[in-house]
């Protein structure tokens, strides 16, 4: 049978950024909130956690790069809302913010929880932000969470045959 490789959810003794944007910020505010908890109850301390705003969520990489290239973190949760409106700015701003965001996830020696709400209606975003879908950056968390702990793992085994 193959070799089973993941990771698991034990934030103790890791150190996390949340990015967050402020635009629609009583809704980013309820994914910081998530995110936090998510974190706090897998084992990070308040003082391994460190939160980061910027104005909105094109704006998400760029804060995102710099805070990653600090190597400062284990992992960097990245949490916004965009909410369509009557016009094409919507996809723009998706479209940028996601690209950047996932270049980051496989350039950076971090890993990267993705919590970008991406709603066609306020209510929808509310829903996804601690009401009846669940806390997406709770899980955005709960991903990087994870990954640092699998990079983690893969970084023991490549240090391992190293000194072989």
């Amino acid at each position: 049978m193959p070799q089973i490789h993941q990771g698991n959810w034990t934030a103790q003794g890791k150190r996390f950024a949340i990015i967050a944007s402020r635009w629609n910020e009583f809704v980013a505010d309820k994914l910081i909130e998530g995110a936090v908890g998510a974190l706090g109850k897998t084992g990070a301390r308040d003082e391994d956690i460190e939160i980061y705003r910027c104005p909105g969520a094109f704006e998400l990489p760029g804060l995102a790069r710099r805070v990653a290239d600090s190597e400062n973190f284990d992992a960097i949760v990245c949490l916004g809302v965009i909410i369509r409106g009557a016009t094409p700015h919507f996809d723009v701003v998706v479209n940028q913010t996601t690209r950047g965001i996932a270049q980051i996830a496989a350039e950076a020696k971090l890993a990267v929880g993705f919590g970008v709400l991406t709603c066609d209606t306020i209510e929808q975003a509310i829903e996804r932000a601690g009401s009846k879908g669940g806390n997406r950056g709770a899980d955005a968390a709960m991903a990087a969470i994870e990954m640092a702990n699998l990079y983690d793992k893969l970084a023991g085994r490549a240090e391992a045959r190293r000194r072989k």
